[in-house]
């Protein structure tokens, strides 16, 4: 496929919006648990899985919550995803969130290190 072709998909993709937070968890990263799950998982992130997250590494993960706030997600076996889903329900004031009910798309959170 050639640049033009590719360039011409991109403009003909439909564009969905999505809606995420972040959230500044060192304790997360220096939880062993967590950082045998982010070593051994498919999670995104930009850590190199290859050891032990270390306090000054760029290590984000990014995991994506059903929309409906039931715990469903792309990383639901995640430790501590219980209250990863509880803090997006009150970020989004929940009541509020579902009157709206404009989101089809996953939520994003972005759990970062520093």
């Amino acid at each position: 496929m050639n640049n033009s072709a590719v360039d011409q998909a991109i403009m003909a993709s439909e564009a969905r919006f999505i809606f995420g937070i972040k959230l500044v968890v060192p304790e997360l990263f220096a939880d062993p648990g967590f950082q045998d799950f982010v070593n051994s998982s498919q999670v995104m992130t930009w850590h190199n899985k290859k050891g032990p997250i270390d306090p000054d590494d760029l290590a984000d993960v990014v995991v994506f919550v059903d929309p409906s706030l039931s715990g469903e997600g792309t990383d639901s076996d995640m430790p501590y995803w219980n209250a990863i889903v509880e803090k997006l329900k009150a970020a989004l004031c929940e009541r509020q969130y579902r009157a709206q009910a404009m989101m089809r798309e996953h939520l994003v959170v972005v759990l970062s290190n520093n």
